[in-house]
């Protein structure tokens, strides 16, 4: 018996795995970074805003300033203490310089009130947050707002035009926003009602805008312009007044500065508001120069 070779072993060298496989995850990686980023250049900041109630209000609402949307509401949630409502909302990109401290925001609802009706569009559409941007320079940026309960009340300016009061016995229908008029035409608005601190009589706040400041003399005659009057007698039977449609439904103002005009007044002058015109102030006719340096 013959001593036989004992079999060749053959050694392999491991296997390599194949790279080529890293390129394409490589590729939707980095495809997928360039999405992000891209998706996150076109979104603007997120922010919340605190309100007593949202009723009304849904997910996908706008944030309307100026008439421009800005923003929209992404979700709607209950506070961790239950007290309030958190709106969870996203600005758009070119609207991120209201995510800043002085911010205001609220919801518009339609009001109807004697003085007429406010928000209006939000009765046939969607309710909305109305946004005011801040009157501050460099404001600080901010996340979380307060939201108010309505639109804001702020003070007037010299800019704004000429604050005067009036004094009635009593409102009438003549409330915030009705008009201020000048034979017939809108010269200013009524911007608060209030009774005075001794209760005895009811104090209207009215700003005149500034190209009409001057028809306003110490001596003018105001006169509630509101509603519809009527009289009747046996012999001249029924006889009714009414003022413009505007005044009807909204409430009014009117004035008048005689022929013989007086001085000019300054911001707070106070007047008496009277129930209706005497005829002779309807009569008067002043040449009084407008002040329209802004034309």
């Amino acid at each position: 018996m013959s001593d036989s070779p004992p079999p060749a072993t053959v050694t392999r060298a491991p296997r390599r795995g194949s790279l080529l496989w890293l390129i394409p995850v490589a590729a939707l990686a980095v495809l997928a970074a360039f999405l992000w980023v891209q998706v996150n250049q076109e979104r603007g900041p997120r922010i919340t805003i605190a309100f007593p109630d949202a009723a009304g209000l849904e997910p996908g609402a706008d944030l309307i300033h100026r008439g421009v949307s800005v923003g929209v509401v992404r979700g709607i949630t209950l506070s961790r203490d239950f007290e309030s409502v958190v709106v969870e909302a996203e600005l758009a990109p070119f609207a991120a310089g209201f995510a800043v401290e002085g911010t205001r925001f609220w919801i518009v609802r339609p009001e109807v009130g004697l003085g007429g009706v406010s928000g209006l569009d939000t009765i046939i559409g969607p309710r909305y947050i109305a946004v005011e941007q801040a009157r501050t320079d460099n404001p600080a940026p901010r996340r979380s707002f307060e939201g108010l309960e309505s639109a804001p009340d702020d003070p007037v300016t010299a800019e704004d035009g000429l604050l005067v009061r009036l004094r009635a016995q009593s409102a009438g229908s003549i409330t915030r926003g009705s008009a201020v008029l000048y034979r017939n035409t809108r010269v200013g608005r009524i911007i608060g009602v209030k009774l005075a601190d001794n209760a005895t009589v009811v104090e209207v706040d009215a700003v005149i805008d500034p190209d009409y400041a001057r028809l306003i003399r110490d001596n003018s005659r105001f006169w509630d312009a509101s509603g519809v009057g009527v009289d009747f007698g046996l012999f001249r039977g029924l006889s009714v007044e009414a003022g413009s449609i505007d005044a009807v439904l909204r409430g009014a103002v009117a004035f008048a500065t005689p022929t013989d005009a007086g001085p000019v007044v300054g911001p707070g002058h106070e007047f008496d508001l009277e129930p209706a015109p005497e005829s002779r102030w309807l009569e008067w006719s002043p040449a009084i120069p407008l002040d329209r340096a802004a034309d």
